[in-house]
């Protein structure tokens, strides 16, 4: 492996190349350092490589060029970030971003200096946003395997590598850097620290070498978001074709304040030129605190008059000056105030990764003969504890909706007095907890030997075992929701009134304001009354759920107008606002999954290759096989979710129940490995490479437990002091699979390099895979086994939303081309300015994973998930003397997050004539994040050979990010959200001697 330059060491050989030689006005030969020595340097590791990669190398101080990984790999070709919480939730941005694709597939493999590592969140690979990167001395990106690499990654592998003792020079080394920033909407600030220790000295018992980096970063962020519902099927009022027109909108923000830290400690002796052994202690650890204000203003059931409204040539509604609710049975406006929910959330999380390995090689000699090998074991715990508080306030009886330009505009008509100001209009509606806490280990053994052929086309073989054992033990307890007191639930003298916030205990509530919400571009309609962030933070959910004091709303009766509505009674003394909790106890053992993933390898590889000569063209490569054997085991239970519902013109209650289940599933694979260099010329390589590659699938997609449960509707005989059962539309089933295969994904690739000068190279990579037994998310019909609390149980047909295994193969196919040039041809100053772009285009055919379209048909026309297929970076870049400057552009376009995300899974009522009867469809609607593209800036100077200081800017034009949402006629898309987070300014300070 290329040793990279690292603090206070002589920049390697691969890294100091004379650029001065090709400029006129300088017969010196100038030695590069800082950004541009680290990009060469990358250039070289790419060059040597025996397969295809990319890499980011860090510079001189130990700065990678962003502040996240996630950053950092998003302007390498061929891969994209998400910028969400998770590919899969569309509805939390992130700013950092979370998820990774390589070559527009999601199945990325994780690995710390060439070892598995993971985070405990039900999945297979790491939180890339969780790990700290100031302890990173490079980043490789794999993009065609070798048979030594550890199995994983459809898309490829991601390699992080740390910095080792043996990688100084003889001596004492230090470095330490500080960063404060500052975001335009969080309006706080955040600072950056780390520092690093290393010494590597002879003595009489050999080598040695000891190193320590720590680091420690806090960055607050705020994102608003505007989201508009699904837009619903309707029938205007003597028309014979359909309409479809949002139910509704939610608008609010998202605070996140992160706090990462890590520690990273290598020890290395060589006691004889034969053998070193070494240790590694790695931990990260990522604490996050995130509050939130959301309001939703939501119905499935709101219409317009065709006058004074737009429509697209689809149906869909541009714009309204009245959105509405209307009588099902006349079609005309009901009159009444439009229901608002919202409410307050907060959550608490704390992940961390730590990984200890040792490691030794073995060279007897220094012959043709070495062994190595090393022990891993890895811990990831993750906790998060979470808690929203909803209130509901009366919305006036109609609003305008504007979604014609590019942002959207409400308006609303006079407002009665108090009406978003007064306490007592405000009711405390219901609490949602949510916890988690997961446990993963890991601990693996690899073995290896190589013997090395001198003078031979033949260079080496090598062959080598791995076994490994990972376990995983997730508690979730899902989002249960559970009314608080309510004039209308049913519970007795001592939950039943319904309080309200002139109930509220003094500090419990506040007039929370959306400031410069999205940087003024959107106008918040009405400020409103929230929950205390407080309240959500530092009371216990139980003590939400107690009772107030007796009697405080007078008798419980519904002749008693304070029963239904106690703001009268004035503030409560402590924060119990009544309705009893659904659940006793944090968790309870249906909450539980359990999973085993044991794999057995062993490998053997050739490598083979003779140089390039004047004249004579180099050959070189490797080929070779690695077998895998797995064993995957789950555990988890199946609930059935007590639920009272009208069907068949009967009220029926489901039993609340579990059942265990789980399963065991065994495979073995044969993963071969060809890869192919030539070499025209010295700065020429042309690569060829074919492999098979696999995924296991994630925890969370081989869960063992599930849910059955039903849909409904509201009854439309409520009234405000009557509730009445739900009307039953159809039962519901969700459940992983235990027996899920491996994907496995056949790869063809074909490259050219051009390495022109040092930091100036171009290249082009056209790729083909071949991906079969895909896990896809499928919307079926099965059946199950209801029970009901009489003790009578019934075999239903229920609507199943599964985890399955593709029956037919994706393929993607692209091609990914770039380069880099340095202008050192140019006069003086004019001499430091070059560029650098690369662009991805990938293509893919896949069977898709399965939604519902707003007709409740059932479709398979879904693209690959998270797959973009336009990929591009672009960066001017400015590298002379003590100068580094770069403008960097991100791009990716529209690609598939979820087909069945929150909020776009509804079932909903049409009714075709007015007193016509109502058709319950179920929709899943297919959730796509637009296409996004960000401008970074970079400025360091080099005030002295040990001292240099930093400026940079984040977002510095403040992009919008956009979610769509399909399964509309023509296969239309509307917008579904809208977000924007802070433009980011930084400033630090950088030591290395």
């Amino acid at each position: 492996m290329l040793a990279m330059p690292a603090f206070g060491q002589t920049a390697s050989t691969d890294a100091s190349v004379g650029v001065g030689q090709d400029q006129a006005d300088d017969e010196a030969v100038i030695t590069v350092t800082g950004r541009r020595a680290a990009i060469q340097a990358a250039d070289e590791r790419k060059r040597k490589s025996d397969s295809i990669i990319n890499s980011i190398v860090a510079d001189e101080a130990g700065k990678l060029p962003d502040n996240s990984i996630t950053e950092v790999l998003q302007r390498v070709s061929g891969v994209s970030i998400v910028r969400f919480g998770a590919l899969n939730d569309p509805d939390h941005y992130s700013v950092e971003g979370s998820g990774i694709q390589v070559r527009g597939l999601s199945g990325v493999a994780s690995r710390l200096n060439g070892r598995e590592i993971f985070s405990a969140n039900g999945g297979r690979a790491l939180i890339w946003g969780d790990v700290t990167p100031e302890l990173m001395q490079a980043v490789d990106v794999y993009k065609s395997s070798t048979a030594d690499l550890i199995e994983g990654g459809t898309g490829g592998q991601i390699d992080l590598r740390t910095k080792m003792p043996f990688d100084y020079s003889i001596g004492w080394h230090a470095a330490g850097s500080a960063e404060i920033s500052y975001g335009d909407l969080a309006k706080d600030k955040d600072y950056a620290l780390s520092g690093l220790i290393a010494g590597h000295w002879n003595t009489a018992i050999g080598d040695i070498g000891v190193l320590v980096d720590v680091a420690t970063s806090r960055l607050t962020s705020l994102s608003n978001f505007f989201r508009a519902e699904p837009y619903f099927r309707q029938r205007l009022p003597g028309e014979t074709s359909d309409v479809f027109i949002p139910g509704g909108f939610d608008i609010g923000d998202e605070e996140f304040k992160r706090d990462r830290t890590g520690i990273y400690a290598a020890v290395q002796w060589a006691p004889s030129p034969d053998l070193e052994l070494s240790g590694v202690f790695f931990q990260s650890r990522y604490k996050n605190k995130n509050q939130s204000h959301f309001s939703q203003v939501t119905s499935t059931n709101f219409t317009v008059n065709r006058t004074g409204s737009k429509f697209d040539s689809n149906g869909g509604l541009i714009s309204t000056n009245s959105l509405f609710l209307r009588d099902p049975n006349t079609f005309d406006p009901t009159g009444s105030a439009i229901g608002s929910g919202g409410g307050t959330e907060g959550t608490r999380s704390n992940t961390m990764t730590r990984d200890i390995s040792g490691e030794f090689s073995w060279q007897p000699n220094q012959g043709p003969f070495k062994l190595s090998g090393a022990f891993q074991n890895v811990l990831s715990t993750s906790q998060a504890d979470r808690l929203a508080v909803f209130r509901d306030v009366p919305f006036p009886s109609s609003f305008g909706f504007d979604l014609s330009g590019d942002f959207p505009t409400v308006t609303l008509p006079t407002l009665a007095p108090g009406q978003f100001t007064n306490p007592a209009n405000y009711q405390w509606a219901a609490a949602m907890p949510h916890n988690e806490l997961n446990r993963g280990t890991m601990n693996a053994v690899d073995l290896d030997a190589q013997y090395s052929f001198e003078d031979s086309f033949l260079r080496d073989i090598k062959i080598g075992g791995r076994w490994s054992e990972r376990k995983e033990r997730d508690l979730n307890n899902g989002y249960t929701w559970t009314a608080l007191g309510r004039g209308w639930n049913g519970f007795g003298a001592d939950y039943a009134p319904q309080l309200t916030f002139a109930n509220a205990k003094p500090g419990d509530i506040d007039a929370y304001t959306f400031d410069n919400f999205f940087h003024g571009q959107i106008a918040v309609p009405t400020q409103m009354l929230w929950p205390t962030i407080d309240l959500v933070r530092n009371v216990d959910v139980d003590d939400l759920h107690r009772a107030p004091p007796a009697n405080f709303c007078g008798a419980a009766d519904w002749g008693n107008p304070t029963y239904t509505n106690c703001a009268t009674a004035g503030p409560l003394p402590t924060s119990t606002y009544g309705g009893p909790r659904s659940r006793v106890n944090e968790f309870i053992n249906t909450d539980l999954g359990i999973w085993r993933t044991q794999n057995w390898a062993a490998y053997a590889q050739a490598r083979f290759g003779r140089d390039y000569q004047p004249g004579t063209m180099g050959v070189s490569g490797n080929l070779g096989v690695r077998i895998v054997h797995v064993k995957n085991e789950s555990q988890g239970f199946i609930v059935q979710n007590a639920n009272t519902i009208i069907r068949n013109g009967q009220i029926q209650d489901l039993a609340l129940r579990t059942d265990p289940r789980g399963g065991t599933a065994k495979f073995t694979k044969v993963l071969p490995s060809v890869n192919l260099q030539l070499q025209p010329g010295e700065d020429v390589k042309l690569r060829a490479a074919f492999n098979i590659t696999m995924d296991l699938p994630t925890f969370n997609a081989t869960r063992g437990g599930g849910e059955i449960g039903v849909a409904s509707v509201t009854n439309p005989a409520n009234t405000p002091d009557q509730n009445f059962p739900n009307l039953f539309t159809n039962f519901t089933a969700s459940t992983g699979n235990p027996f899920l295969k491996p994907a496995m994904s056949s790869n063809l690739d074909l490259a050219a390099e051009w390495y022109v000068k040092p930091g100036t190279m171009f290249f082009v990579n056209g790729f083909y895979k071949r991906v079969t037994d895909l896990p896809i998310y499928s919307l079926t019909q099965r059946q199950v086994t209801v029970r009901f609390s009489n003790g009578t149980s019934e075999v239903v047909t229920a609507s199943a939303s599964d985890v399955a295994t593709a029956t037919e193969a994706a393929t993607v196919k692209g091609v990914e081309l770039g380069g880099r040039a340095f202008l050192d041809m140019l006069p003086g100053l004019l001499a430091g300015f070059g560029a650098e772009a690369n662009y991805t285009f990938v293509d893919s055919k896949n069977p898709g994973d399965l939604y519902r379209d707003i007709f409740g048909t059932i479709r398979n026309d879904a693209p690959l998930q998270g797959l973009s297929k336009h990929n591009y970076n672009i960066a001017a870049l400015y590298e002379r003397g003590r100068v580094s400057a770069r403008v960097a552009y991100s791009w990716r376009s529209k690609y598939l997050q979820s087909t069945n995300s929150n909020g776009t899974t509804p079932t909903y009522s049409y009714v075709a004539t007015p007193g016509g009867t109502a058709q319950s469809t179920a929709i899943a609607l297919p959730v796509y994040g637009d296409a996004y593209g960000q401008v970074d800036v970079g400025l360091i100077v080099k005030a002295t050979d040990f001292l240099s200081f930093s400026l940079r800017g984040t977002n510095v034009l403040n992009a919008t990010q956009r979610t769509l949402m399909g399964g509309y006629n023509n296969d239309a898309i509307y917008v579904r959200s809208w977000f924007q987070s802070d433009r980011r300014v930084s400033f630090g300070v950088n030591l290395a001697f």
